[in-house]
């Protein structure tokens, strides 16, 4: 194998041997994508000048950098998800070319490395681009070398080689990924229609039993643990159906309009999701906070142009929502059901009284 190879077998000058050749042409056959990136950053960290070294995917919708692999010499660490323009590797990306830089700059993401480093002078960066088959940068090869780069002309060129494996790997651990996020959005998309015609579809007279329906419902399809009907009550409001347990939410806890923080968020049909939320939230009641409320999805129930509730799904501690705009579809249909059978069943309601009162009305 590649990292079994001794380093002064080629990393000295000497050319590529049968065997080594042999080694990346399977480089990535029958091994998950994770093992081909840890095993290819212990094989470029055998170059005797390369003091760590990194793979990065590129992740151009967020415009961040995704850690797959990273092995160093010395105790540097990097997140797992990281600001494309935080690291010298965005340099490689805009250029779409091998970008260096000497580490006597003021780079904030070396300084980790640099204090276990003798000479901060004598290292330098170095990106290398892993490009997609139409040469766009799909990734990053980043290494910390020691200026004094020896052969590095050949060096180069055995990175380049893996760097073309790394490409083909990398495409098709984005295809896979692709795949998975496409069947799974499928099948949540059949679930969930599945469950929004079984809630529109079910009969009953009682409006508690289908709005704690509505609530079990949504916690199992967002995964929320908690789900929340809060009724308006004159000028306060009111949680009047609670799903799931956490400390401190409770069904009859009342708070004020101040409190609520409804009015302005909720001023437009549509679902307010807020994936991080902290003290500085301002559409957040505190007693959320306190309960260790993380991430939340609000919709609010209008019932002739009047808002008279709002469904809720909340997440606690360090929960995120996932597929937010797949979620936020799905949500925006449950709430705009449950408001309109909430309408039915008071229209329904009336037309009984009225039909009372016209049977209780003398006869001439």
């Amino acid at each position: 194998m590649l990292s079994e190879l001794a380093p002064n077998d080629y990393f000295s000058g000497i050319s590529l041997s049968f065997d080594l050749a042999d080694d990346l042409h399977s480089f990535g056959s029958e091994r998950s994508s994770e093992v081909v990136w840890e095993q290819t950053v212990k094989t470029i960290a055998r170059i005797p000048e390369i003091i760590s070294t990194w793979i990065f995917e590129y992740l151009p919708e967020s415009q961040n950098f995704r850690l797959l692999a990273l092995h160093s010499h010395s105790e540097f660490q990097i997140a797992p998800i990281v600001p494309k323009y935080s690291v010298p590797c965005y340099h490689v990306v805009d250029s779409n070319m091998i970008f260096e830089l000497n580490l006597a700059g003021d780079e904030s993401f070396f300084i980790p490395l640099a204090k276990t480093l003798s000479d901060k002078t004598s290292a330098m960066y170095l990106g290398y681009p892993i490009r997609s088959d139409i040469g766009t940068v799909i990734g990053v090869i980043g290494m910390v070398v020691e200026a004094k780069f020896k052969h590095k002309f050949k060096n180069l060129k055995l990175i380049d080689v893996i760097a073309d494996q790394l490409s083909q790997e990398l495409i098709r651990y984005k295809n896979e990924q692709l795949i998975s996020e496409t069947l799974n959005t499928a099948s949540f998309v059949k679930h969930s229609l599945a469950e929004l015609f079984r809630l529109l579809s079910a009969k009953s007279s009682d409006l508690t039993t289908t709005c704690r329906n509505y609530l079990q419902t949504g916690t199992k399809l967002f995964g929320l643990p908690l789900g929340l009907i809060t009724s308006k009550i004159g000028d306060d409001w009111e949680y009047s159906l609670v799903e799931g347990y956490v400390h401190g939410i409770y069904e009859g806890q009342r708070f004020s309009k101040e409190e609520s923080k409804f009015s302005l968020s909720h001023s437009h049909n549509s679902a307010i999701i807020r994936n991080e939320i902290s003290s500085s939230s301002v559409e957040v009641r505190e007693h959320l906070l306190e309960a260790e409320i993380s991430c939340l999805m609000e919709f609010p129930l209008k019932v002739h142009n009047q808002t008279i509730g709002i469904l809720g799904f909340y997440g606690i501690k360090n929960q995120k929502i996932e597929s937010i705009e797949l979620f936020q579809r799905v949500f925006e249909l449950m709430g705009i059901g449950l408001a309109n059978t909430i309408e039915k069943h008071n229209i329904d309601l009336l037309s009984k009284i009225v039909f009372l009162e016209k049977d209780s009305l003398p006869t001439e």
